[in-house]
């Protein structure tokens, strides 16, 4: 997931542009889901963002954070931001509504999982869960003792246990902690982005606990396990070697070992690249700016090197294959193939960076653009109000349609508490479901930026007046 590479600074040193009103605008149509670099100020203060891999500033109109302390993740869908504040607290900061909003207590644990859900596990062993839309917490407790916890898609939770021996189980809102496996006691521990294995380090191998009939098997290695990472797709577990200089292969679904790939030297952390082309191992090193080894996984070699310091956001590699990395005092960008500089921002090395794509408005942003390019002139106070009598044609966004009324029901009061304007459109006959909507809009685009809001799957529907 992420890279650092070592060049002089001479090229690639410049003062970070200041926003003016001839900057780029990401609210514009052709700037939005374009690549871009989050900057978090570290003391605190407004959120920049970068146009990717030129690292040029763009005009954002983003609000302020706190001070952020460590990177946690971006969600799925690209609208927060997630970190921890000065205290320690699991904070988020949502692009689409600029606001930032503390989700969990500080010694919290804390997960991204692939389809955007966030856990949170406090000291306590309650479970919060975050969406867009707001904050719930789980019924009961998953109890003290919880060493890693794991985000999976559909709002489960993998977690490591220990309550005199180490065990793995899952957890989700509606059943509570199931299917407990015993566990090795282990330093070095991750799972794979679906969810559905934990791998361990121990001194002669590897351990892997599963869900379903496969249960626990073991992979010996020739070297001490000192940091593991699974593949995008799971298939594949990479294993540094803390006594030989190179890189194990485990092949998940053979339960063995594939092959080895080496190493200018030994290997102290991994990151893989989300989208599955290189894993970026850290070597050892007496000071912060150690060597950063990237590997080709399809060829099974290093690619080049890097020298960088590790941090919670970067190294990382975007979708692009742009890696974002820290040289010195700057802030690089670099072709993952080739590893040529495309861009560089002096002075940015302080500060928290987190890397995604531009986002859309508010929907009351949206209106209020419309009105002004209209000419009418409106007020913020018109601005925000909605005609009496929706006019002809009307936009909504729909975000389900489902035969269970109770279940819509359900939903759009749900949207609601997230401040969502939702409401459920009985069916018209009995070939329809009920549909949970928000709405009315005045144009297709303004309805877009309402369903990016949500966070979640959703339809832009064009329909006559509200009955």
């Amino acid at each position: 997931m992420f890279a650092v590479f070592v060049l002089a600074l001479s090229a690639c040193s410049r003062r970070a542009p200041r926003a003016s009103a001839s900057a780029p605008d990401t609210t514009h149509p052709e700037t939005i889901g374009t690549p871009v670099a989050f900057r978090l100020p570290r003391a605190g203060g407004i959120v920049a963002v970068y146009r990717l891999p030129s690292l040029e500033e763009v005009k954002w109109g983003a609000g302020r954070v706190s001070s952020p302390r460590s990177a946690v993740g971006v969600d799925r869908v690209g609208r927060r931001l997630v970190f921890r504040d000065s205290t320690g607290s699991v904070a988020t900061y949502d692009l689409v509504a600029s606001r930032e909003r503390v989700v969990a207590p500080h010694g919290s644990l804390a997960a991204l999982g692939s389809d955007g859900t966030l856990l949170a596990v406090d000291t306590t062993g309650s479970v919060i869960e975050s969406e867009p839309w707001g904050v719930r917490v789980w019924t009961g407790s998953l109890g003290r003792g919880v060493r890693a916890a794991f985000a999976a898609p559909g709002g489960r939770l993998l977690l490591v246990r220990h309550a005199g021996t180490d065990s793995v189980a899952v957890a989700t809102r509606e059943n509570g902690v199931s299917g407990a496996r015993r566990a090795p006691a282990s330093t070095a521990r991750t799972a794979s982005r679906d969810g559905d294995a934990v791998a361990f380090a121990v001194d002669s191998g590897v351990v892997v606990v599963e869900e379903g009939e496969r249960a626990r098997w073991f992979v010996r290695l020739a070297g001490k396990p000192s940091a593991l990472a699974f593949s995008p797709s799971g298939h594949r577990i990479y294993v540094a070697l803390a006594e030989k200089n190179a890189l194990a292969v485990i092949d998940r679904f053979a339960q063995k070992e594939r092959n080895e790939i080496a190493l200018p030297g030994h290997a102290t952390a991994l990151r893989m690249d989300p989208w599955g082309r290189v894993v970026l191992v850290r070597g050892a090193a007496a000071d912060s700016v150690a060597p950063t080894w990237v590997v080709s996984i399809a060829d099974d070699d290093v690619a080049g090197t890097l020298g960088t310091a590790w941090a919670s956001d970067l190294p990382t590699v975007t979708k692009e294959g742009v890696v974002l990395v820290r040289q010195g005092g700057a802030v690089v960008a670099r072709d993952v193939r080739t590893l040529d500089s495309l861009g560089a921002l002096a002075g940015g090395a302080g500060d928290l960076w987190f890397t995604g794509r531009g986002s859309p408005p508010p929907a009351t942003a949206s209106l209020r653009a419309a009105a002004a390019d209209s000419g009418h002139g409106a007020t913020p106070a018109a601005a925000r109000r909605m005609p009496a009598e929706p006019p002809a044609t009307t936009y909504w966004v729909q975000v389900s349609v489902s035969r269970n009324e109770a279940w819509a029901r359900a939903l759009a009061q749900e949207l609601n508490a997230g401040h969502h304007d939702a409401q459920v459109g009985p069916p018209a006959d009995s070939t329809e479901g009920w549909r949970v909507l928000t709405g009315p809009y005045r144009s297709r685009e303004a309805a877009d930026s309402a369903g990016r809001a949500l966070g979640r799957p959703y339809w832009v529907v064009d329909r006559g007046p509200r009955q």
